[in-house]
């Protein structure tokens, strides 16, 4: 049993120096332009894994999926691992980000030396009647 206690907080200590998610970002966030909804969403999960879903031809659909790492208070290493572009497959980008309170997420990164910034308003439970 002693041998149980040891590891147990060994393990908890190298989990916390290992860079993982920020759950500040954990949920469901919809991209805004303009102030206004644009139902495409961006979702991020506990796990690590990230998704971008929207409307295509055919209805909704998910135009990328993959992982973010943290890597510092404001900014994560995003990875693709599928996407509507192929191109995009595989790569990895670093971005930047800024929280108003709790709903409103400031996205910033570059592609081919072009900066884009994104903003997002996180969805809330709606509430039951």
């Amino acid at each position: 049993m002693r041998k149980h206690f040891f590891w147990m907080p060994a393990i908890a200590l190298l989990m916390a120096l290992t860079p993982g998610t920020d759950h500040r970002l954990t949920g469901i966030w919809e991209l805004q332009m303009e102030g206004a909804s644009t139902g495409l969403l961006k979702l991020f999960h506990a796990d690590g894994t990230t998704m971008n879903i929207g409307l295509g031809d055919d209805g909704f659909g998910i135009s990328m999926e993959g992982a973010y790492i943290m890597q510092s208070e404001s900014s994560y290493l995003e990875k693709t691992v599928r996407s509507a572009f192929p191109e995009q497959v595989g790569s990895q980008k670093l971005v930047r980000f800024q929280l108003t309170g709790d709903s409103l997420l400031r996205l910033s990164y570059k592609v081919s030396g072009e900066t884009f910034t994104e903003v997002y308003k996180k969805l809330k439970l709606i509430s039951g009647q």
